[in-house]
């Protein structure tokens, strides 16, 4: 088969295909009712969102995310493959079997731009010290690794650590400021990144995708249902689908932005960020781009249902078509307003950026 030359990938092709999932992701995510909180039984905090809209957190319990890992993966499969949401799975199926015949073109678009911006294709990181923890006459020394140049850093957006550290911070300010819905949106946050994280491990070793680095066919070899002593023996040979990396993202940028939608640069800012790791992932060869539409759904699922636990919303409009603020057309009450995402763009005709509007 004669693959797309690399010159020939437009800004719009990528560009179209990651909000095209993301949008899959939404209609995939059958948002059940919220919670209900109620006060003579559990300790809860207001919050003003807009003129008629506020949403009420409740306290969380300690590591209450630990307990809702299992009960999310489950809700997860039975939110997700319903017979409503076919028609959504069959799309994510067949656009990611389409954007595998482009792989090797994105790829080579996106080692063009990497050329042209002085990016090195690598993702090196550097010891900074390490912690040593020590039980009995057992002792295991933890580095603590962290970026050093450009390229590690874009990578380093989606790593775990720092969606954790973001989660963390959120704890800390909410303990401080004995602030409810902080410290919701860091349970939340942690149970759907390790949720995430679960459901993709599992993904990875079953399916048993080669990542670009490694690959020795075009756009990369599938190995289903590997040996697992192989697997873990070569692991560039195998883990690449889907990315733990931008699910991840996904996930945080979803909790943060559905928990504080008052703050109307969250999205973009987040949407822009992931646009700079997953083009990271592509210049670095870790990730093919196929591999990006079941992360988005994944992450933003799993997000959804995290934030469906322990909060309420209040609305004081009565109509049905308005009770979701997110996603309500009232513009004078609506917390959403016009945003923006910056995404890196490369095409023959030269390599830059890309401001997309969302209206």
């Amino acid at each position: 088969m004669k693959f797309l030359n690399r010159n020939s990938i437009l800004p719009s092709v990528i560009l179209s295909a990651l909000f095209f999932f993301t949008f899959l992701s939404e209609k995939t995510f059958a948002q059940s009712s919220e919670k209900k909180i109620t006060s003579d039984s559990i300790p809860v905090m207001t919050y003003r969102i807009c003129d008629e809209v506020e949403y009420q957190f409740a306290k969380p319990k300690p590591f209450a995310f630990a307990k809702n890992i299992i009960p999310s993966t489950g809700k997860y499969f039975s939110t997700t493959f319903t017979r409503k949401n076919f028609i959504y799975i069959g799309g994510v199926v067949a656009g990611t079997a389409v954007l595998c015949l482009w792989d090797r073109a994105i790829l080579d678009g996106a080692h063009n731009l990497g050329d042209a911006l002085g990016i090195a294709h690598t993702n090196n990181q550097k010891t900074y010290g390490k912690l040593t923890i020590d039980v009995g006459s057992f002792r295991q020394p933890i580095p603590i690794n962290g970026p050093h140049d450009v390229s590690t850093v874009m990578y380093f957006l989606g790593d775990g650590f720092t969606h954790l550290s973001v989660a963390g911070g959120f704890w800390i300010a909410g303990m401080i400021g004995k602030d409810f819905r902080a410290r919701q949106t860091a349970s939340q946050l942690a149970e759907s990144i390790i949720a995430t994280g679960i459901v993709v491990q599992f993904l990875k070793h079953i399916t048993g995708r080669e990542s670009p680095f490694a690959a020795d066919f075009p756009i990369g070899k599938w190995r289903p249902f590997p040996n697992q002593a192989e697997y873990a023996r070569h692991v560039p040979h195998y883990d690449a689908f889907p990315s733990g990396h931008l699910s991840t993202a996904m996930a945080t940028v979803t909790v943060i932005a559905d928990n504080y939608p008052e703050y109307h640069y969250i999205r973009p800012l987040g949407y822009s960020l992931m646009g700079v790791l997953g083009f990271a992932m592509l210049n670095n060869g870790v990730h093919w781009f196929s591999d990006y539409p079941l992360a988005l759904t994944m992450g933003y699922t799993f997000a959804k249902i995290a934030v469906s636990r322990g909060r309420k919303i209040i609305d004081k409009r009565k109509t049905p078509d308005e009770s979701d603020p997110v996603h309500s057309n009232n513009k004078k009450t609506n917390p959403h307003k016009t945003s923006f995402i910056l995404l890196p763009s490369f095409s023959g005709a030269g390599n830059g950026l890309t401001l997309l509007y969302s209206f």
